[in-house]
């Protein structure tokens, strides 16, 4: 019975940390951008996020899951919710390209995580 209840403890999920909601509001900055990029009300000189930002968001989301243990609808909800508050703000340029920074170079991890690794090389 002990060990049942520790157990339960173990795996209960977490609250989120600083650097899961700091994740989360990055999310809600890019894909508010995204959205003002496609209703073309977007300042032009910013970077355009609408081909990525929606692969970045899963992988974001999937993070936290694993991280905090809170269910996946719950952490899309908190990501929907943070981009509905976001789009009431006027753009901040400077963390439109930190989010853009923080999102390129974790796309370029996971896509070279993603590539099958090297044939094996037989020898003679």
């Amino acid at each position: 019975m002990i060990i049942f209840v520790y157990a339960l403890a173990l795996s209960a999920p977490s609250a989120l940390t600083a650097t899961h909601q700091s994740d989360i509001a990055c999310v809600a900055t890019l894909a508010t951008l995204a959205e003002r990029q496609r209703l073309g009300t977007a300042p032009s000189d910013m970077p355009n996020v609408g081909q990525w930002g929606k692969r970045w968001a899963g992988i974001i989301g999937s993070r936290i899951t694993e991280q905090s243990g809170q269910p996946r609808e719950l952490v899309a909800v908190a990501m929907a919710e943070a981009a509905k508050a976001e789009f009431q703000r006027p753009s901040d340029p400077a963390t439109i390209h930190k989010c853009a920074m923080q999102m390129s170079q974790e796309l370029a991890i996971a896509n070279i995580s993603d590539q099958p690794l090297p044939k094996p090389v037989t020898s003679k």
